[in-house]
């Protein structure tokens, strides 16, 4: 579904990115009415590496996966998108075209805002222009750390920090039911499918986790913490 923006305010809404209280209440006011709203269920690509960056997309409800595809096929997910999340990557200023994929992971609600109203507000209004590039540095330092964990870590060094980052900052709970398939958090921690399965049931072992059907429980986060730490 697809759709002009509804009279709510991108100001009044609970989701929206922190960045747009540095808006003026005539630009607010001009990307509220200018933007579309699209719904995507689980599975449906938001956008694909290689299309133009024509818009900025911001999520409203759902969670979507952030990742790459390397020569090989085979993915890496960056990271989970949450409401109020920009996705908006660093091709905006380069060659306008996006360097990676979003997909849906549960169903997704999400307006998307022509780039160059976003461009505009960088230009002439210095606290956004400032949160902006905040916003893009903080994404920027996350990936590299993420690349240095997929280099130097251990397998239950990579899994550890993957169960911890679903647990602080996607669910924000020690007990949560995967939206990520066994090949997914592979992905998501640079492993094949099998050792994904294979340190999960050591973890039961120990103790550290347990799971019952498709949720995940943490039990021993000290040591999770040890283990991710120590990589």
């Amino acid at each position: 579904m697809f759709g002009k923006g509804t009279d709510v305010c991108c100001g009044s809404c609970p989701h929206a990115w922190p960045n747009f209280k540095n808006l003026t209440s005539a630009e607010m006011k001009e990307m509220s009415e200018s933007r579309f709203q699209s719904s995507f269920t689980a599975g449906e690509t938001i956008f694909k590496a290689g299309s133009p960056t024509s818009s900025a997309v911001f999520l409203s409800s759902g969670i979507a996966k952030i990742y790459l595809e390397g020569f090989d096929g085979k993915k890496i997910i960056l990271g989970l998108a949450k409401p109020g999340y920009l996705l908006a990557g660093p091709g905006n200023y380069v060659d306008s075209t996006h360097h990676y994929s979003v997909v849906a992971l549960t169903d997704v609600s999400a307006c998307f805002i022509d780039m160059n109203l976003i461009k505009s507000y960088v230009q002439k209004n210095p606290l956004f222009a400032e949160g902006y590039l905040k916003d893009i540095s903080l994404k920027s330092l996350r990936i590299f750390y993420k690349m240095i964990s997929l280099a130097q870590k251990k397998m239950p060094g990579r899994m550890a920090e993957g169960l911890l980052e679903l647990a602080d900052e996607v669910f924000k709970s020690d007990e949560f039911a995967p939206i990520l398939s066994r090949q997914e958090l592979g992905e998501f921690t640079g492993m094949a499918k099998e050792n994904v399965v294979r340190i999960l049931k050591e973890f039961c072992n120990e103790g550290i986790i347990s799971t019952n059907g498709s949720t995940i429980t943490i039990m021993d986060k000290q040591k999770l913490q040890l283990i991710s730490a120590n990589g």
